[in-house]
């Protein structure tokens, strides 16, 4: 009798991804957030106590111009994306930038969205500048920042990422 070896290899695939996932949950891990990971050591800004405290964070591709204000564990953030060379010159943006909140040791506790974009620029519609209020969680001591985009236009794409 003839069995179906597509089917047996499908089925063992399946099953081989059901238990990676449920092992990866049982470890606590995620294959879709930074959380428990440590950030690297030049992607780390640790947080004063007051403010306006004010800093720029370059990467190749955006700088961040911000202003922070920490008082007790309610983080207030403010300021404006700046494209770079490598994609200041496209139209088209579809990007995001990424604040981790990371302890003494560089850990991400936690992550949120900082600033968002999608659209275009010919007419100026892109908007640069963000404002956000955060509640930290215990042990926060740091933030790190990662960001990941598209920038392109009629005939040209370039991806670009950055992991905290």
């Amino acid at each position: 009798m003839k069995t179906h070896t597509s089917a047996k290899h499908i089925t063992r695939l399946m099953g081989g991804l059901i238990i990676a996932l449920l092992l990866n949950g049982c470890a606590g891990g995620s294959w879709f957030s930074y959380t428990g990971r440590e950030a690297k050591p030049e992607n780390r800004f640790v947080l004063k106590e007051g403010g306006p405290h004010s800093v720029i964070w370059h990467s190749p591709d955006l700088d961040l111009h911000y202003r922070y204000h920490l008082e007790g564990n309610q983080l207030r953030v403010e300021g404006r994306v700046v494209r770079q060379n490598r994609i200041k010159h496209f139209n088209r943006l579809k990007a995001w930038v990424s604040i981790h909140m990371l302890d003494a040791d560089g850990i991400i506790l936690d992550t949120h969205r900082l600033w968002s974009q999608n659209g275009s620029d010919v007419y100026g519609f892109l908007r640069w500048d963000f404002q956000k209020t955060w509640q930290l969680p215990p042990d926060n001591r740091a933030v790190g920042f990662s960001f990941s985009g598209v920038a392109g236009d009629s005939d040209t794409q370039w991806d670009f990422w950055q992991t905290p």
